[in-house]
């Protein structure tokens, strides 16, 4: 998969405030389990199509903002977003990103990670989630991904062949 340009230069920031809205958008109650992980699959994106404009540095701020949004444990979410980015730029070079499926794998294996993470954060502090409805966020968001992944399509920019 060749490297993609931003279509403008605000274009990375552009679709990270659209993940932040996303993910703070109020819904129901009953539906806060099936919420994608908006910011991560935003991460998981720009790392794969853009790996030189992907920044770790960017990943630890828009964690904190989501630690101080959401009120958890300062860093919580910066750990998670930034070994998110990490693991995606390390194993962008390791798979065929053409491939559906192996997208879908290294989804699996990201969010699942930063699942853990937020998992083993919120097991230390005492507020660890009952039942299996944590692990659905992983499902949905792999739902999502090929739409979500289309859409971010809008702030690439295009290539003209040579004539």
């Amino acid at each position: 998969m060749d490297e993609v340009l931003p279509r403008f230069t605000g274009a990375i920031i552009l679709s990270f405030i659209i993940a932040f809205a996303l993910t703070i958008l109020p819904i129901r109650a009953e539906w806060i389990l099936y919420r994608p992980e908006w910011i991560a699959l935003t991460f998981i994106h720009w790392g794969l199509v853009s790996p030189s404009k992907s920044s770790l540095l960017l990943a630890w701020f828009v964690g904190l903002m989501i630690d101080a949004v959401y009120g958890s444990i300062i860093g919580q979410h910066a750990l998670g977003f930034t070994i998110v980015l990490f693991l995606t730029l390390r194993m962008r070079s390791r798979l065929l990103l053409d491939s559906f499926f192996q997208q879908l794998f290294l989804l699996c294996l990201v969010l699942g990670t930063y699942l853990l993470i937020n998992l083993w954060i919120l097991g230390i502090t005492g507020n660890s989630p009952a039942g299996w409805g944590y692990w659905l966020t992983v499902l949905t968001s792999l739902i999502v991904w090929p739409f979500y992944h289309y859409f971010l399509r809008i702030f690439h920019a295009t290539r003209k062949p040579f004539e």
